[in-house]
């Protein structure tokens, strides 16, 4: 037992770094493809024609205003040797009289790609992202984190986790 109390400050920093690692990637459901009974969603919109609710659950954090999370909207498609991704328009909506946030991407245009020569033997199946403006959102387990995108796309999450301050000198 006392061995574990030395431990106890030690291990709570390297559970945030290895809970960070853990949720490097992951995959959002689909709100069709996970029925829950959480009273928090009732309050969102249902989706509107073309589009899908996605539902992120976040497991509580250690530290979690050093956390972040990315969004990362996009599909698995084919691609060869070029650089490939979609353009769209993240916007940040606040649920009127709850006071809660989601995200709605729309305008999703694409795909664009660099235009180098490739043999067809590079082809191979990619996840290709949106490029989105403002994708990376505060960290917060206690509220799901409800996007909105169109239908045939998917959507991805990951977490980053801030370092220590720096000052920087006046030169």
């Amino acid at each position: 037992m006392l061995y574990f109390t030395r431990l106890n400050p030690w291990l709570k920093p390297l559970g945030t770094l290895l809970g960070a690692l853990v949720l490097s990637t992951s995959t959002a459901w689909a709100e069709e493809n996970k029925a829950t009974n959480d009273p928090t969603l009732d309050a969102f919109p249902a989706s509107k024609t073309g589009y899908e609710r996605h539902v992120i659950r976040l497991p509580i954090g250690n530290y979690e205003n050093n956390l972040k999370i990315e969004l990362l909207p996009g599909k698995v498609q084919e691609v060869d040797c070029n650089i490939t991704h979609y353009n769209g328009m993240l916007q940040e909506k606040t649920l009127e009289g709850w006071g809660y946030n989601y995200y709605e991407l729309s305008d999703v245009t694409g795909p664009a790609s660099t235009m180098m020569t490739c043999s067809d033997e590079d082809k191979k199946l990619q996840f290709v992202p949106v490029h989105t403006n403002g994708s990376l959102l505060q960290y917060n387990s206690r509220l799901p984190v409800v996007v909105y995108l169109p239908k045939g796309l998917e959507l991805r999450w990951r977490t980053w986790v801030a370092t220590p301050y720096n000052t920087a000198t006046m030169e």
